[in-house]
């Protein structure tokens, strides 16, 4: 077994320590089914906090190469060869959670203007409508990860600008007050590079790798509910997706 004091001396702590665990598992140490030994114990062998341990198991379950069972602990993935993304659509408060992060927020802005005529093609507004634009800066255990910025037609959620968000998911606000939601979701992923004023928000280098996210929410009835513009840093975040072959009838 590769001890664990081999890891690389490059790059985060967590992204060294899932490298390793990652190890085991291709080279067969770890086989499917198995079970993870605790998380103690691997913060003892590998000799790091639970909090990196947490990032580096939560970016393997993100990956589909762990999955854990509540009440069990955290296996080895009977199919880790197929790459996992979420299964549903998720906030980024959930996506963090199954990713075994604590999400945090920090809002920069929270007004109401006009939608530019791009914001209000991909909502399906009117020239000229209000929107509710809420900007913040999202972390994971407490480390920036992702720029966010979200447009909602204000007429469907009015006073959204004046509540909190630091600690609360958009989408739980959504329901609770307004009793909307979130139902489907298309996504567009773009490469990138982040630009000064992205990098001193998210604590990394200016030109870092960065994907570029946006989504377009509907709500069961389709109507448009939100157009989000994201800023993720690509260090640290995994886009996984799972595909099938097509069947052809025989």
């Amino acid at each position: 077994m590769p001890p664990a004091s081999a890891l690389r001396s490059v790059g985060p702590l967590h992204a060294r320590t899932a490298d390793a665990l990652r190890m085991r598992i291709v080279q067969g140490i770890w086989r499917p089914g198995d079970r993870l030994p605790s998380q103690e114990e691997l913060c003892d062998e590998f000799g790091v906090s639970s909090i990196t341990m947490r990032r580096s198991v939560g970016s393997l379950v993100a990956e589909g190469l762990l999955v854990r069972l509540q009440g069990k602990g955290t296996f080895v993935s009977a199919d880790h060869d197929i790459v996992q993304g979420p299964p549903q659509l998720t906030s980024f408060t959930q996506d963090m959670k199954i990713r075994g992060w604590r999400s945090t927020a920090r809002t920069l802005e929270a007004d109401v203007r006009r939608a530019s005529p791009d914001t209000a093609t991909k909502l399906g507004l009117p020239p000229n409508a209000l929107v509710a634009v809420i900007r913040r800066v999202r972390s994971a255990d407490d480390e920036p990860l992702a720029i966010q910025v979200a447009h909602l037609p204000a007429t469907l959620f009015p006073g959204l600008e004046f509540h909190v968000f630091d600690k609360q998911s958009l989408y739980q606000v959504l329901e609770r007050v307004y009793g909307v939601r979130p139902a489907t979701a298309s996504e567009r992923y773009n490469a990138s590079r982040l630009s000064v004023a992205e990098s001193r928000l998210l604590d990394v280098a200016a030109g870092s790798p960065a994907f570029r996210v946006e989504r377009v929410t509907s709500d069961s009835a389709g109507r448009r509910i939100e157009l989000v513009q994201s800023v993720i840093r690509g260090d640290r975040y995994t886009l996984a997706i799972q595909l099938s072959a097509r069947r052809e009838p025989s």
